[in-house]
């Protein structure tokens, strides 16, 4: 029996497109019961350089780093027990600025 499988479009932000060998959107056939970490880790597999970009990896002080979003409805799709990320979903992976080394700076707390 062959597994199911679903396409899951990815747009990629304008100053993340040289980790994604400069694409703009990229599809990737998953299993139908794959998850948010699924993909990411097939992006990550598939785009190495995007692997300099990940949060934890002790990347400099306001440096880029990795995030991913997706609409309301995958989200809902993929809360506890609603199975894998629907077909034709569209992921959006974007970065922001590393915080300084320590945490946060100004503000209480």
């Amino acid at each position: 029996m062959a597994t199911r499988t679903h396409d899951i479009t990815v747009s990629v932000a304008p100053g993340l497109r040289g980790a994604f060998d400069g694409r703009r959107e990229l599809s990737l056939g998953v299993p139908a019961t794959a998850g948010i970490g699924d993909v990411v880790e097939a992006l990550l597999r598939l785009y190495p350089r995007t692997r300099q970009l990940l949060a934890g990896d002790g990347g400099e002080a306001g440096g880029p780093y990795l995030h991913v979003a997706m609409d309301e409805a995958s989200a809902r799709e993929l809360s506890p027990g609603g199975g894998g990320m629907p077909g034709g979903c569209r992921l959006y992976v974007f970065a922001l600025s590393r915080p300084p080394k320590g945490g946060r700076t100004g503000g209480e707390g």
